[in-house]
């Protein structure tokens, strides 16, 4: 009977650490999309800048 106690318990352990795992993927996701946004938009007004003659 212990066995099985344990083992459930380790098996909320680590659903729960795959969990937050899950949550900071899913937070790094959002920032690399972000950042990557940025740099787009950083990268086509410098082409604009460009041809329009550095205005």
């Amino acid at each position: 009977m212990c066995n099985a106690v344990e083992f459930s318990v380790h098996g909320s352990q680590h659903v729960a650490m795959a969990a937050q795992g899950v949550e900071e993927l899913g937070r790094s996701g959002v920032g690399v999309a972000e950042s990557g946004a940025s740099y787009a938009a950083r990268d086509a007004l410098a082409a604009a800048s460009y041809l329009s003659g550095g205005l």
